[in-house]
Parts: C-alpha cells; sequence; structure tokens
C-alpha cells in the first residue's frame, strides 16, 4: 500500500507541476501577445486557440488528482460531521465509490473521445488551424488520476483508523 500511494502522490504532483508549468506559459504567452500588439501591431496568430485548446484545459483537468490528494474539493458535510466517526467514514466510502464511478466513466468516455480526436487530427478553426487533439488527452489523464486518488483514499478509510478526509487547516500547511 505504501509504494501505491507513493506512486499516486508522485502522480498527482507531477500532474500539477505540468498545470503549473502550462499556466506560466499561458501568462507568458499572453504578455507577449499583448506587447507585440501594443509595440509593432502584429499580435500572436492563433493566441486565443492556443491558449483555449492548450494552456486552459491542462491548467483545469490536470490538478483535479491534486486537489483531492488534499481533500480540498469543495464538500458540505455539516450533518455528516455530527454523526459517530464509524458512520462518517462509512458516508466517506459511499461517497467515494460514487465518486470512483463517475470517474471512471468519466475517464473512459473521455478517452474514446481523444481517441477519436486523434484519429480525425481535429483541428479548431480561428485565425488560424490549431489541432486541438493532444489537448483532449489530458481530460482522461486528469479523470484517471482522480480515480487513482479516490481508490486510495477508500483503501485508507477502510484499513487506517487515523484517515481523517478533512482537509488540513492552513495553518498546519505553512509550517
Amino acid at each position: 500500500m505504501r509504494i501505491f500511494e507513493k506512486i499516486i502522490k508522485a502522480l498527482a504532483y507531477a500532474l500539477t507541476l505540468v498545470a503549473a508549468i502550462s499556466l506560466l506559459m499561458m501568462m507568458l504567452q499572453t504578455v507577449v501577445d499583448v506587447l507585440l500588439n501594443n509595440l509593432i501591431g502584429a499580435p500572436i496568430e492563433g493566441n486565443l486557440e492556443i491558449i483555449s485548446a492548450y494552456h486552459m484545459v491542462l491548467v483545469v483537468f490536470l490538478p483535479l488528482a491534486y486537489v483531492e490528494l488534499k481533500h480540498e474539493h469543495i464538500s458540505s458535510d455539516i450533518v455528516v460531521g455530527l454523526m459517530p466517526p464509524r458512520w462518517r467514514r462509512a458516508i466517506y466510502v459511499f461517497g467515494a465509490l460514487i465518486s470512483c464511478l463517475f470517474f471512471a466513466v468519466l475517464a473512459w468516455q473521455t478517452w474514446l473521445d481523444a481517441l477519436n480526436s486523434f484519429a480525425i487530427k481535429e483541428v479548431i478553426m480561428g485565425s488560424v488551424y490549431v489541432e486541438i487533439w493532444p489537448s483532449k488527452f489530458s481530460l482522461p489523464i486528469g479523470f484517471a488520476a482522480i480515480f487513482l486518488v479516490l481508490v486510495l483514499h477508500i483503501l485508507k478509510a477502510i484499513t487506517d483508523p487515523d484517515f481523517n478526509p478533512a482537509p488540513a487547516s492552513p495553518d498546519v500547511e505553512l509550517q
């Protein structure tokens, strides 16, 4: 289980790093586009399409596993928080199982969509043609990664009596 956890954590961190690099590249590309447009009147051709089809997709879907790893997805647990620990754990496992099913279906369907997009070499038309099929593979990767994190959390919820699905306090993370 320790090896599985290390692999899942490494995957979540790596995907988040890729998303962070993409975010930095998006900012740099936007600044260069604005400078080129204002200084010489020649913006980057297809800038909006590239940012929309590549950078934004990576920034949104790749960090899903990291956010789940840290238990920082939006949740409403007012009623559950009043229940005994055994019930809270059971409800968490049930919800995580449903989430696993949801993300497995999303991963499978987006994988099929990405393969189809690759087969037809899908493009979007704007000021220039931009191939979008490569970015479509980030969706099944992100969904599969969050699925794996959920499986890890289910296993930990079942086997580890100290497992707590609540996000860490901001004070703890700063230390």
